[in-house]
């Protein structure tokens, strides 16, 4: 009796890690060719899938490359491309598979499917001559590994507040327990979470319902899970040495107050990139937005300089 008790609420379990995932969701619609009509940007079809993506001044010979983070999709470089767009740079964003309007691959999110993203990037929009690249928070862990191993597809780099540490979660890797808690623990509090990443929240009101829109779409919650337990296992310090080892040009921002990476680890990228920080007072990891005019000034001076 006791075994079929057992064997009975192992069942039970079993079904309920399979089936709330399911339908404790926002996921409710297929990203098409209709609903990419109503949005702003370009799509392009790439080796994994479609990409949404938005460029200016496609004649000019300075090309800047901006890759955005871990969750929310391009439009957090919305500040950086209208100045860079302003300046006459051929400045392009594109959102990383899994977010936005991009497709969601069914595949391991980890760095080589996204240098895969920007090789392929590139090479559909015929850029052949190296390029500046910018990433933030975990775009700047992408953007160290595509630098190190391509260097001579490199110009200049810039890291914004980049990820640099494994932010492994070894639950999520776990089959059905990993799905389960992502859908009932991690996502329900992802939108209004991205508001611990300003020192000044309030001036972004409308930040978290911009954010859920990416969310009714199926195969963000996998892409999310995927990239947490693929991309962010290893520790990215070794690839923002071999960019200090190879003397490449470098800037380094950080918000003096940013929650979500701490200051106190800047020293830790800057040592291996051999540069200092640029540090941004009063913003937390999201220095470019809340201070758009100190940073793009810093951005446009090192893209200028010889």
């Amino acid at each position: 009796m006791i075994r079929k008790i057992f064997a009975l609420l192992i069942v039970l379990v079993a079904l309920c890690l399979l089936l709330v995932p399911k339908f404790y969701t926002d996921e409710q619609h297929e990203l098409d060719a209709h609903i990419r009509a109503e949005t702003p940007g370009e799509y392009i079809e790439l080796s994994q899938g479609v990409t949404h993506y938005q460029q200016a001044n496609i004649d000019a010979k300075e090309v800047v490359v901006l890759v955005h983070g871990f969750s929310v999709p391009y439009y957090i470089w919305d500040p950086t491309f209208e100045f860079l767009k302003k300046q006459g740079f051929r400045v392009i964003r594109f959102d990383l598979y899994g977010r936005g309007y991009s497709d969601r691959p069914d595949v391991e999110y980890d760095q080589a499917l996204f240098d895969r993203q920007i090789l392929d990037l590139l090479d559909e929009l015929k850029i052949k001559q190296p390029i500046n690249i910018m990433g933030l928070s975990m775009g700047g862990a992408v953007v160290a590994k595509f630098v190190a191993d391509h260097p001579e597809k490199v110009k200049k780099a810039i890291f914004i507040d980049p990820s640099h540490r494994s932010f492994y979660k070894s639950t999520l890797a776990i089959p059905l327990v990993g799905d389960f808690f992502a859908a009932v623990f991690m996502m329900p509090k992802a939108a209004q979470g991205q508001l611990s990443d300003f020192y000044y929240p309030e001036n972004f009101p409308n930040w978290v319902e911009k954010y859920k829109e990416q969310m009714q779409y199926k195969g963000f919650r996998r892409a999310i899970v995927s990239t947490l337990v693929h991309f962010a296992k290893p520790d990215k310090l070794p690839w923002y040495e071999r960019i200090g080892s190879l003397g490449k040009d470098v800037l380094l921002i950080w918000g003096r107050e940013d929650q979500t990476l701490p200051l106190a680890d800047s020293q830790r990228v800057a040592d291996a990139l051999k540069t200092k920080t640029f540090i941004v007072e009063k913003s937390g990891h999201l220095p470019h937005l809340e201070h758009p005019q100190i940073v793009n000034a810093k951005i446009l001076s090192f893209l200028r300089e010889n």
